[in-house]
């Protein structure tokens, strides 16, 4: 499933990401810097106890991929920083 977010706000510090999961080009799971934190609300997710009502997304820019790819934090399995 492809996810977008409501709301985003740029992010102004390195952050490298892996995530476990990617979209099906065979180039496997994505990973490299992201760029905004974004979050998305859905007000129907009551009427779906399966569905998510909020969530954070990070829009990951992987140069291996002709574009950015929003990923959901709980996909993520590395998050490092420069110190």
């Amino acid at each position: 499933m492809e996810h977008h977010a409501d709301f985003a706000i740029p992010v102004t510090q390195h952050l490298e990401v892996e995530t476990a999961v990617g979209p099906a080009d065979g180039l496997g799971p994505i990973r490299g810097r992201a760029i905004a934190l974004g979050w998305w609300v859905d007000a129907s997710a009551a009427d779906d106890p399966e569905h998510e009502p909020t969530g954070t997304l990070y829009l990951v820019v992987d140069d291996r991929r002709s574009r950015p790819y929003w990923v959901k934090q709980a996909d993520l399995t590395t998050v490092r920083t420069d110190s």
